[in-house]
């Protein structure tokens, strides 16, 4: 039966993190690195090239995350912010500067990873750490 409300509440938590989530436009959804294909040879022609600079080999390791090959060099960003205000106003209350919605996005991937872990306490300190984060940003 205690698992039962844990769960419950656990769900109740999970809803709370996607209703924050959606009013403030970032995804709850831990960042995944998309799939690539494995760098070929580097063949002296290459190198000559480059200028020296060469790719480091593949790694095994799911946790080393090689950024997708694009047209620009900026840097990516989770979540993709693009020219946010610095500071929002007390009535815009679903726009934050660029800072403070990576660190919230950060804050609700942890809360929902908890919720779903069944970590009842844990999802609510980081919710109440997102909600404190959001009404330090409006001042």
């Amino acid at each position: 039966m205690v698992v039962a409300a844990d769960a419950a509440s656990a769900a109740g938590c999970l809803d709370e993190v996607r209703s924050l989530a959606q009013r403030y436009h970032v995804s709850s959804d831990p960042p995944t690195a998309p799939a690539d294909k494995a760098p070929t040879a580097v063949r002296p022609g290459d190198l000559a090239r480059s200028g020296g600079v060469i790719e480091p080999p593949p790694s095994p390791d799911k946790a080393v995350i090689t950024p997708p090959r694009s047209a620009h060099d900026a840097m990516p960003t989770v979540p993709d912010v693009k020219d946010a205000p610095q500071k929002s106003t007390p009535a815009d209350t679903g726009k934050l500067g660029a800072a403070e919605t990576t660190a919230l996005q950060a804050l609700l991937v942890a809360a929902r990873t908890q919720a779903e872990r069944g970590a009842e306490a844990e999802c609510r300190d980081r919710l109440r750490e997102a909600t404190q984060l959001i009404e330090r940003a409006k001042k």
